[in-house]
């Protein structure tokens, strides 16, 4: 899964957003309207992390979503 999903999936995502990351807003998942750097921009703004841990919360998350989905990526793989 690539975030071109989550885009085009907003509505279905944004619940488990919400789950992961619970001091997001309605308002904020509304303008974050699956937009990654947004989501990233309001990650920092409502928990104060660092731009490069907000950057990897976001992409364990994502490679957490494609674990459930079945998809596993290379780096998921054991060589």
């Amino acid at each position: 899964m690539d975030w071109k999903q989550i885009e085009e999936n907003w509505a279905r995502f944004k619940q488990a957003i919400r789950e992961k990351w619970g001091k997001l807003t309605d308002d904020d998942l509304a303008a974050i309207a699956g937009g990654r750097k947004r989501l990233e921009e309001r990650l920092h703004k409502r928990y104060g992390f660092a731009p490069e841990h907000v950057r990897k919360e976001v992409d364990d998350w994502l490679q957490w979503q494609n674990f459930k989905s079945g998809k596993r990526t290379n780096s998921d793989r054991t060589h």
